[in-house]
């Protein structure tokens, strides 16, 4: 959990918020809310579960729960009075902790891989031994072949379609 805070320097009642920049992009309001008023208002996909704003005795918190990589930036407040004024502008920095776990089974996963590939080059190898044994080699690379001459197809055909009444003469 973070927590920023800032003072209401203003002194009278207004519209006060939370914004939060990335790198050299534009700021973006976290959550808003009138000083007077209890009702906050979140802003850009931030969610109040995660970023919670609240007024108390003048001073402007904005409490993060679950702090993870995403929340690192720069945080500050703005008070609305004829002008914005912007306070306190705090860098916030959240180390990967995510990766770790992720650097874990990645390992894992990597050490794993040679051992699944030695197991079933030894079993394709076993199979394999296993299949040849008691038999002489050459049978295996013995097929029997039996050809039928495309000739004699053809003239069994012409045969059948001959009319034996019919005299037919060719030329070469």
């Amino acid at each position: 959990m973070s927590e920023q805070k800032c003072t209401d320097v203003t002194g009278a009642p207004g519209h006060v918020g939370w914004f939060k920049q990335v790198n050299d992009s534009e700021p973006l309001c976290i959550a808003s809310m009138y000083s007077s008023e209890p009702t906050v208002q979140h802003h850009n996909g931030f969610q109040p579960s995660h970023m919670e704003m609240l007024i108390s005795h003048g001073i402007i918190f904005l409490k993060i729960t679950e702090v993870d990589v995403a929340d690192s930036g720069f945080f500050f407040c703005g008070m609305f009075d004829k002008y914005i004024i912007f306070t306190n502008m705090t860098f916030l920095m959240v180390q990967g902790m995510y990766l770790i776990p992720l650097v874990v089974i990645l390992g894992v996963v990597t050490a794993s891989l040679p051992i699944v590939f030695l197991i079933l080059v030894l079993k394709i190898r076993r199979d394999t031994k296993r299949h040849n044994t008691g038999r002489n080699p050459d049978t295996l690379n013995y097929a029997a072949l039996n050809f039928t001459s495309k000739k004699r197809k053809m003239e069994r055909r012409r045969e059948k379609e001959l009319d034996p009444h019919v005299v037919y003469a060719a030329t070469r």
